[in-house]
């Protein structure tokens, strides 16, 4: 009889999110798939892009520079770049700078999702219907789960468990 080792399983868990999180944030991942848009776009470029996108288009340069992990400076030649090439623009509203996207740049975009949506549709090629709804629900609750347990992780004391009731109000 086969011994349930529940941390074990986690630790597959833990390794799985890692490769998943390492192939596809690879810069030779990106590359490729910004080459079904844009054979110009490097991996920093890709990154930006998703970065301005993902929050609707536009994103005030400081997050934009933490959050693709630049300085200042690299940031502002990357968005330089970006403007001179009709993807990105540079608006100032007092003393804050934001960058948006042009409809160019919406439209790599929206390329570049098209391109990830193609490949989550080949991971799951083969796959059961009732399979992907169960991958789907239990993908659901961890990504909702993810910034309490961000916060729990920041917190000198340990979260109180949570139901899958409490997670899905």
């Amino acid at each position: 009889m086969a011994v349930h080792d529940e941390n074990s399983e986690i630790d597959d868990i833990r390794d799985a999110l890692v490769r998943v999180v390492a192939e596809w944030t690879s810069g030779e991942l990106q590359v490729k798939v910004a080459a079904t848009v844009d054979e110009s776009l490097d991996a920093v470029e890709t990154r930006a892009l998703y970065l301005v996108g993902m929050n609707r288009g536009a994103l005030s340069f400081s997050l934009l520079a933490e959050r693709a992990a630049l300085s200042s400076p690299t940031t502002s030649k990357l968005i330089s770049r970006m403007s001179a090439r009709g993807l990105m623009d540079r608006v100032r509203s007092g003393r804050t700078v934001q960058v948006r996207l042009t409809d160019a740049g919406a439209d790599a975009y929206a390329r570049l999702v098209a391109a990830g949506q193609k490949m989550v549709d080949g991971a799951l090629s083969g796959w059961a219907p009732e399979e992907i709804t169960q991958f789907q629900t239990h993908l659901s609750r961890f990504v909702a789960a993810l910034p309490r347990a961000t916060r729990a992780a920041a917190s000198p004391t340990p979260p109180e468990p949570v139901s899958p009731l409490q997670e899905e109000s």
